[in-house]
C-alpha cells in the first residue's frame, strides 16, 4: 500500500490543484482557521476530493452547515472541482514546524 503525500500540485478530474489556490479561497472566509487538509481518493473510477477545514476558535457552530456549503461553492467556482467538505474543530488537523502536508493522495494504491 503506497501513500503519497504532497504539498505541491496535484490533479483531480483533469484539473491542476495547488494548495496555494485552496489557501487563497479559504483565507477570505470568516469562521475558518488557516488549517486545512485535502484527501484525494478514487472511488468506482472517479476522483473524490475531501476537503477538511478547521473551524476558527470563535466560529459560530450553529452556522457551520452554511459555512460548509459556502466553502464548497467557492472551491467549485474558483478551482473548478466540487469537494466534499468536512468541518473539524480547531486544533484537529496535524501541524508541523516545517511545511505542513496539505494534500494526501490515496489514488495510486
Amino acid at each position: 500500500m503506497r501513500l503519497r503525500q504532497s504539498w505541491t500540485k496535484n490533479t483531480c478530474k483533469a484539473v491542476n490543484i495547488y494548495p496555494g489556490k485552496i489557501d487563497s479561497v479559504l483565507s477570505g472566509l470568516a469562521g475558518i482557521s488557516c488549517e486545512y487538509q485535502v484527501m484525494l481518493d478514487r472511488l468506482e473510477g472517479k476522483d473524490r476530493l475531501l476537503l477538511m477545514v478547521e473551524l476558527a476558535q470563535d466560529a459560530d457552530v450553529s452556522s457551520s452547515d452554511s459555512l460548509g456549503k459556502k466553502v464548497k461553492d467557492l472551491i467549485r467556482r474558483k478551482i473548478l472541482v466540487t469537494p466534499e467538505v468536512q468541518k473539524v474543530p480547531c486544533g484537529s488537523l496535524p501541524r508541523s514546524e516545517r511545511k505542513t502536508i496539505r494534500v494526501i493522495d490515496n489514488r495510486g494504491q
